[in-house]
């Protein structure tokens, strides 16, 4: 997947490596796509490319999500700098829903071609392009997308060849400039954008090792986050299949509870702790009432609906359907959430110290625990989301013991004895069932649910949650047998038993991660680091990794970028600086 991704914290785009932008919805990320070629050949773009062959690269600008693709004929050459603003003015980040594209002659007398093709609503229904006085329009109903360039706006209408004879640019907006906007005006936006981004890498604690690596995911990652709300989306795309034409094909434009409160562990090892506070403010506004049902996957607004459909008309990437918008998650339970979100309180507030708990955390706590407490005995979907299949997942177990665990953890912080009492028995409880029902005895490992003798990866957290000691004889055989049950051709599967559409095909790259973080700290570093360094090989030429890896073909698949995999790069690479 050659694709780079550009973005301000309210919405992003897709820019493949030869300057089309494939993918983009505004005026937020769940909002219906304005282009989505990358989904199907009609479902709109926004090309810029030399009129004649060309020889392409593609980089970031050093530490921004700023976007260069260079045009090199030989003879002329010029470059494409692509972003959406985004900077701070006072104490406030602003962010318009805009798209710059800077044209810069490096050299010679360029002639480009600029292809302008929106497709508003997903494409439905017909989108009508005209051109007005200083702006050229697309429209379909009330719904309305604004073009400005310093190009002549009837060459661009008409796709007519180009002349690059000065600096000039495209400006694609949502509202309707009140100004005419100017290269100046482009210029300012620019440098406004390059500091705000290059002043919050220099804020990101990079490892010694890997620090490149680490900070394109650092970014990555910042650009999936929803300022508007606190929100973290997945990933900023909808239907790239995990297995070409088997219908694995899933909308990630929403915010699961567990990645991201996994995915801000990542940025707060890094000093970030800004995205944590805005996450825990997210959640505030979940559960403000405690008869709120938890689900594992919310709107970016905090939407509880997200009913699942197909795009019928859309074919799909690489022709492989269905497309999917909305996602069906939001009815499983999975009980492994409330660990996860009670664990990212605990370390925000009592690890990290980076301010006192405030009552209505407290209340958020109880109120996760409490659930926990009366639900973890329960079978669930488990962390993969299996839709027609309920079970004992031992991930699951693990997860509601850690609920309790933390809950008494910062029980205790606080001096709320009765907490103590009322938690600790339960805790014990799901301690005692996941070391009798979890272990099968016969294969020597933890198994991926009761009485099972599969194999999961979601096994591969039990020591980081502080359920094994990374000394236990227990972890290390489950971390072993892992290895020995999920490998192929050198990368990791989360699972190899059949699911809701037959056995996977694909390996997943959190699981990669996982299994090479397990593997470090069972003593073998050596292997632990090369399975990390097998999956950085599979990156794309931005650094950016999808969720998926096919293992014959090393093809990037799945949503991308996948924040999932991001967040673990940055864990292991944290991992291996420790010597």
């Amino acid at each position: 997947m050659r694709y780079g991704l550009i973005g301000n914290c309210k919405t992003s785009a897709l820019v493949d490596d030869q300057g089309s932008i494939e993918w983009c919805c505004l005026p937020k990320f769940d909002s219906p796509s304005t282009f989505a070629r990358m989904l199907d050949t009609e479902g709109g773009h926004f090309r810029v490319s030399l009129a004649g062959a060309a020889k392409i690269s593609q980089v970031y600008v050093p530490q921004t999500n700023i976007l260069q693709t260079e045009f090199d004929d030989g003879e002329n050459a010029f470059a494409l700098l692509d972003f959406m603003p985004r900077y701070r003015e006072g104490t406030d980040y602003r962010r318009p829903v805009e798209i710059i594209r800077i044209l810069k002659p490096l050299r010679g007398r360029p002639v480009l071609k600029v292809s302008f093709q929106p497709k508003l609503n997903y494409a439905r229904g017909e989108t009508f392009v005209r051109e007005r006085q200083a702006v050229i329009t697309a429209s379909n109903g009330l719904e309305s997308l604004f073009l400005y360039s310093s190009l002549p706006l009837k060459e661009i209408m008409a796709e007519n060849p180009l002349p690059l004879e000065r600096e000039a640019y495209l400006l694609l907006t949502y509202h309707e400039k009140i100004e005419v906007p100017t290269l100046v005006y482009t210029h300012e936006m620019f440098e406004k954008t390059k500091s705000y981004w290059e002043t919050w890498s220099g804020h990101c604690r990079l490892p010694s090792l890997y620090s490149e690596t680490v900070l394109r995911s650092a970014l990555t990652l910042k650009l999936m986050t929803y300022e508007g709300t606190g929100a973290i989306i997945a990933a900023p795309t909808t239907s790239l299949p995990e297995v070409i034409g088997e219908g694995r094909n899933w909308d990630y434009r929403y915010c699961w509870l567990r990645d991201a409160s996994l995915m801000l562990e990542a940025l707060k090892s890094l000093g970030h702790f800004e995205e944590a506070r805005a996450f825990i403010h997210f959640l505030l506004h979940l559960f403000e009432s405690k008869q709120t049902k938890v689900q594992i996957i919310y709107g970016i607004g905090g939407r509880t609906d997200l009913e699942e459909k197909t795009l019928d008309h859309f074919r799909g990437y690489k022709n492989s359907g269905p497309v999917r918008i909305g996602n069906n998650a939001c009815h499983t339970q999975q009980n492994d959430i409330f660990g996860e979100i009670v664990n990212t309180l605990y370390l925000y507030y009592f690890h990290y110290e980076f301010e006192k708990m405030p009552d209505e955390v407290w209340s958020l706590v109880k109120f996760l625990v409490n659930t926990t407490a009366r639900d973890w005995h329960t079978e669930d979907a488990g962390i993969w989301e299996f839709r027609h299949r309920k079970a004992h997942f031992t991930f699951s177990k693990t997860l509601s013991w850690v609920a309790l665990d933390r809950g008494i953890k910062i029980a205790q912080k606080l001096g709320k004895d009765y907490a103590v009492s009322n938690w600790r028995p339960i805790a014990d409880q799901i301690r005692g069932e996941i070391e009798e029902k979890g272990w099968n005895k016969s294969i020597g490992s933890f198994t991926q649910s009761y009485g099972s003798e599969h194999l999961d990866a979601g096994l591969l957290l039990m020591e980081r949650y502080g359920f094994l000691k990374k000394d236990d004889p227990r972890w290390i055989a489950t971390v072993s047998r892992c290895e020995k049950s999920l490998v192929q051709n050198g990368l990791a599967f989360r699972y190899t038993n059949a699911d809701d559409f037959g056995k996977p095909k694909n390996a997943f790259i959190l699981a990669s991660l996982w299994l090479a973080k397990a593997l470090y700290t069972i003593g073998e570093k050596d292997r632990g680091r090369l399975l990390f360094e097998n999956v950085l090989s599979h990156a794309n030429h931005l650094g950016l990794l999808s969720e998926d890896i096919d293992t014959e073909t090393g093809e990037l698949l799945g949503n991308f970028p996948q924040a999932y995999s991001h967040m673990a790069v940055i864990n292991m690479a944290n991992l291996l600086n420790q010597g």
